[in-house]
């Protein structure tokens, strides 16, 4: 017979446990009732992914050579299923429940208010920021879960005992090891918060101490090196040759005529330093180092100096404002003492991500449809290379019908038949400044095909203005960055798992 003395105690016990647990199953069910509102991927970066695990698990190696943790748990997940569009929808889910659990995890230990930790892990994956990671970046998705689990351990406290600090110690390295691989831009970020740490907490002489900083140096150098698409000095001279443009109202002014239904959220977190400036001196010291870590991170990631428009870097680096941002607006609700108002902001969190979803899917959707209406219609050679807008390419290779890419030809193509699929060209337009007898074949949709040097003809003929209409990111015109180029090096043959 059970004692009922003992039953309390261990509800008690699991109480926290089983309330996270329903809130992560909630969580994940929203989101794939989004994901799966259609059969196709999302973003443009949606058949990327599928590509990629589809050409691991057919030919032992990623087409495009990568090392992200994520990308091998896309290919381990596709084993649950024949559909790899929908096992990643499926992971991409997980992981985004996951995410509400690790930040969860660190606000308790920033607060020790449990129910206000609850209400943050659903603040923090409900943000209309989320939802380009879920559809779109879904490296950058894993790296903000990897790099929330760093944190954590950054923060925690350290055991007396120095075998088990040691054992801390090596937590928050593989932590770091998993950050710096699952996205450079994640991974620049986190260097930024290790190395203050190792100064900090590593109680050595000063020579030893500056021996260890120039081995992590090492280390990172070694990774760059030795593994493909991690951080690079190249990227490092990307973020410098960035074009600057002073804007004056910041970028969430930017962000908010992308999305103005969500002009209130950009209004919170444009405010949450002033939040957060108002508590702090009601905060223990640990909190002041954390908050203020996550201000600093703030600005640098908010700097009103780029043009931000739509995926380009400045605008993905600015995508991550939402983590510092709610982290700051957390201090500010620990003023919240009443169990009833902290409920209540938690149930409305919840319709609230279901419109942040919805309207990201709009956002990053791509007319995939339409795409597999016009595979069947292509008339390429054998050998051909397509050149075609960012989301269709990858739709063509995922489904094996063609190689294709969203950059102009380099030299080591000159001997293939090269292929431009256009966007938004009439046969007017055509006409007037091409042959008469040049071959083009029109698609659905507004697309058309030719031969690559028969699309530069075509271009050169153009009157400078109506060049500048047609040359939009539907029509590529760049050559790959450096840092593309450097991946081709680590491209060779490997097992399949």
């Amino acid at each position: 017979m059970v004692n009922s003395n003992s039953v309390l105690p261990m509800i008690t016990k699991f109480k926290k446990p089983i309330t996270v647990f329903l809130f992560f199953i909630l969580i994940v069910g929203l989101q794939l009732s989004v994901q799966m509102n259609s059969r196709f991927a999302y973003g443009a970066d949606g058949y990327y992914y599928a590509a990629q695990v589809n050409s691991y698990v057919t030919k032992g190696r990623f087409f495009s050579p990568d090392a992200s943790p994520i990308l091998y748990g896309l290919v381990l997940f596709s084993k649950f299923g024949s559909d790899i569009v929908l096992t990643n929808k499926i992971f991409v889910s997980l992981l985004v429940g996951f995410l509400f659990v690790v930040a969860t995890r660190l606000s308790f230990l920033l607060t020790h208010q449990f129910s206000i930790s609850i209400c943050f892990g659903v603040l923090f994956i409900s943000s209309s920021f989320i939802p380009h990671f879920s559809f779109n970046f879904i490296k950058n998705l894993g790296g903000i879960f990897f790099f929330i689990l760093f944190l954590t351990e950054l923060n925690l406290s350290y055991p007396s005992d120095t075998k088990k600090r040691w054992f801390h110690y090596v937590r928050i390295f593989v932590f770091f090891v998993l950050v710096f691989f699952s996205h450079k831009i994640t991974a620049g970020i986190a260097i930024c918060f290790f190395i203050p740490w190792v100064v900090k907490h590593i109680q050595w002489n000063q020579f030893f101490s500056w021996v260890f900083l120039f081995g992590i140096v090492l280390i990172l150098v070694g990774f760059s090196l030795l593994f493909p698409n991690t951080l690079h000095w190249n990227d490092l001279k990307a973020v410098i040759a960035e074009n600057l443009e002073f804007q004056l109202l910041s970028p969430f002014y930017q962000y908010a005529k992308l999305y103005p239904e969500f002009l209130f959220e950009q209004i919170v977190f444009f405010l949450s330093p002033l939040l957060y400036l108002f508590t702090r001196k009601d905060l223990d010291s640990k909190q002041k180092s954390f908050y203020d870590q996550m201000l600093v991170f703030y600005f640098l990631v908010s700097l009103p100096i780029f043009s931000y428009t739509a995926f380009s870097f400045p605008f993905r680096i600015f995508l991550l404002v939402f983590i510092p941002g709610s982290f700051l607006i957390l201090s500010f609700l620990t003023k919240f003492k009443s169990q009833w108002k902290i409920g209540f902001l938690c149930l409305f969190l919840f319709p609230y991500q279901m419109v942040t979803m919805v309207r990201g899917k709009e956002f990053n959707q791509q007319d995939y449809k339409l795409y597999s209406i016009i595979l069947p219609l292509f008339q390429f050679p054998k050998n051909s290379l397509i050149i075609v807008h960012q989301g269709f390419d990858y739709f063509i290779c995922y489904n094996k019908a063609g190689d294709a890419f969203h950059f102009l030809p380099e030299e080591k193509h000159k001997n293939r038949p090269i292929y431009r699929i256009v966007y938004g060209v009439s046969a007017t337009e055509y006409n007037l400044y091409l042959p008469k007898e040049t071959k083009i074949q029109y698609l659905p949709g507004f697309y058309s095909v030719l031969e690559e040097k028969t699309w530069q003809e075509f271009l050169q003929n153009l009157p400078e203005d109506s060049r500048e209409r047609i040359l939009n990111w539907k029509n590529p015109n760049a050559h790959r960055t450096q840092t593309m180029l450097r991946n081709e090096t680590f491209k060779e043959k490997s097992n399949s798992i």
